[in-house]
């Protein structure tokens, strides 16, 4: 039955939303999915945190935040990483990369809004939905969302979900009333805040939260608390159900590539890029043995999607890049971790990159955003041979999971590239996988057209 929670007197506006979140919070044992919901978006902040935090002291709790960046929940964050639930949804991003500790609050953890505003038509759409509720359930973990009462699509979670506890006047379109938790009320009728009766005497209060850069260490954390908190987070990898495109498979290996290529090999074209131009000395830098081509260099991608596992990537790879022009992908050091993006187009200027990614996103494959085309001059390469060995040996890499694409030449053979950089430095994150698949490491320019 929905808790409505009784109006008292008065008090202060926002102790009582999260008290209020407390009480309804207490009686949550046994969900694994809750969103709330409502019009105003520190309210509903604030609410969400009072169920997450009755709860995080019982058993582990997600706190995630589709209301943009919310102030009391963003206040509870120690780091600058903009990945959140958006990028989850939208890019992939496993919830083990964006899980941010709370540990005054127990076994909580905050996943922020992430680095765009929420697009609600295709998070709440997304049939990852399905699987996280299966994680969180099989774990015995809780995810609260935190999302506006106007969301398009909100209530097609909210069936998935145990319920909804909504917020102020909130009255989501379509919400099924058998779904209600509950509602918390923010203010009286005449607009005096309320002030909820004591709460449960198993729920304990906690010191309202400071911003990250006010909290100063002043005593040593117990090594006990220590253990718990490593322990907590070693436990969220438990999570499979929100590793990007994970399907039950085991990372690929690049294996050393076969006889195939010599059948269609084109030796003669390859004459002028000399492989010990690719510098192995103690400095260990790459330099493109072809510099007279820079100029003409295909260097303009698209940006499809970004992944922080190299298994993601190769999954994208060989179950969505069909059909995409040269679909490859490279890694990327975004703040001190590698992530990999995945690419399409190589094109000399920037106006086709442009019309194909307006092209993409007319097809939801890419976002419209000017961040999405990069120039990436750079690849490794593999070998030059016959237009028609080339659907036979690309079929062989990205079976492979090797990010290998082709581009035709003047003369009407095609080179095989093996990923996209922007530069030499970045080229060498890539240096020992290139090895491991048995190619050479020879970087260049990349010249040619898409096919």
């Amino acid at each position: 039955m929905p808790h409505d929670l009784p109006q008292p007197d008065a008090g202060s506006g926002d102790d009582a939303v999260v008290a209020e979140g407390l009480r309804v919070g207490a009686s949550l044992d046994a969900t694994h999915l809750v969103l709330v919901l409502g019009d105003d978006a520190r309210s509903t902040a604030l609410a969400a945190l009072g169920v997450a935090r009755a709860q995080s002291g019982r058993r582990r709790v997600a706190l995630g935040d589709l209301l943009g960046d919310a102030e009391p929940i963003q206040q509870l964050l120690n780091t600058d990483d903009p990945h959140g639930l958006a990028d989850s949804f939208v890019y992939g991003v496993s919830l083990n990369k964006i899980a941010q500790a709370v540990p005054q609050y127990g076994d909580l953890y905050v996943l922020p809004s992430g680095s765009e505003v929420p697009a609600y038509e295709e998070i709440f759409t997304n049939s990852r939905w399905r699987r996280l509720v299966a994680g969180f359930r099989e774990t015995g973990a809780l995810l609260v969302v935190a999302a506006p009462a106007t969301a398009s699509h909100v209530t097609d979670i909210v069936d998935l979900a145990d319920g909804a506890l909504l917020v102020g006047d909130a009255e989501p379109s379509g919400m099924d009333p058998n779904k209600l938790i509950g509602r918390v009320h923010s203010t009286m009728p005449n607009g005096v805040p309320t002030i909820p009766a004591e709460p449960d005497a198993s729920v304990t209060f906690a010191d309202a939260p400071q911003p990250w850069w006010k909290r100063l260490p002043i005593s040593p954390v117990p090594a006990a608390i220590g253990i718990g908190l490593a322990l907590g987070l070693a436990g969220l990898g438990i999570w499979l159900a929100a590793r990007p495109l994970a399907r039950g498979h085991e990372p690929l290996i690049a294996q050393r590539r076969q006889t195939a290529t010599a059948a269609g090999a084109v030796p003669s074209t390859l004459d002028s890029i000399r492989p010990e131009s690719a510098s192995t000395n103690a400095t260990n830098l790459l330099v493109p043995a072809n510099p007279d081509d820079s100029l003409g260099a295909a260097a303009f991608a698209v940006v499809i999607a970004r992944f922080n596992t190299l298994n993601g990537a190769q999954l994208w790879l060989q179950a969505q890049a069909r059909g995409l022009p040269s679909p490859t992908f490279a890694p990327q050091i975004i703040r001190g971790e590698t992530w990999y993006r995945a690419l399409a187009g190589s094109y000399p200027s920037r106006g086709q990159a442009d019309s194909l990614l307006g092209a993409l996103s007319a097809k939801g494959l890419s976002r419209l955003d000017s961040n999405n085309v990069v120039r990436s001059p750079l690849a490794f390469l593999l070998d030059s041979v016959r237009a028609e060995a080339v659907p036979g040996m690309l079929k062989y890499y990205t079976d492979h999971g090797l990010p290998v694409y082709a581009l035709r030449q003047s003369d009407g053979s095609a080179r095989l590239y093996y990923g996209a950089y922007k530069s030499p430095q970045e080229a060498a994150l890539d240096r020992n996988a290139v090895q491991v698949a048995g190619i050479r490491p020879v970087l260049v320019y990349r010249i040619g057209r898409v096919y």
